[in-house]
């Protein structure tokens, strides 16, 4: 890790790749938001493991994390304000003006897909599905009728 991700994880705030980029004082603010809007530590951990860019000062500040998800609690309510965070934590990004003025189903609908592509769009899920279509590929050639 690099000296300001090495001080940060010191501080308890998890080891982002971009760490070395922004101001201690930033990414703690942001990591304080993020543990205020998840209700506690591990649910905000878990927030950043599946999208980190919810800890990047360029996308994020603490005003519009907590604004957003009061928003999203407005919308869909408290419970499943924290289902759909926990599937999409980039909703946290989108803003508490676009986000009031959104659809809640397809607020639910977005979040759904974000878990459903994070789950299967890995470099592992993209190398089988490319193995899977070139096999697919030749059965198809092999079963041909010759020319």
């Amino acid at each position: 890790a690099n000296a300001a991700g090495r001080a940060g994880v010191l501080l308890g705030i998890p080891d982002v790749p971009y760490a070395d980029s922004y101001k201690q004082a930033e990414l703690s603010a942001l990591w304080g938001a993020l543990k205020k809007c998840y209700g506690s530590e591990a649910a905000a951990r878990e927030a950043i493991a599946r999208n980190n860019q919810i800890m990047c000062p360029v996308y994020a500040t603490p005003a519009l994390l907590t604004e957003t998800k009061a928003a999203l609690v407005g919308l869909v309510g408290r419970d499943e304000a924290l289902e759909i965070m926990a599937m999409n934590p980039a909703v946290l990004t989108c803003g508490a003006k676009e986000l009031a003025a959104a659809d809640p189903a397809e607020v639910r609908s977005a979040a759904k897909t974000r878990q459903l592509l994070d789950r299967f769009v890995t470099p592992e899920g993209l190398t089988v599905a490319v193995i899977i279509v070139l096999l697919l590929g030749v059965v198809r050639l092999a079963s041909a009728p010759p020319v």
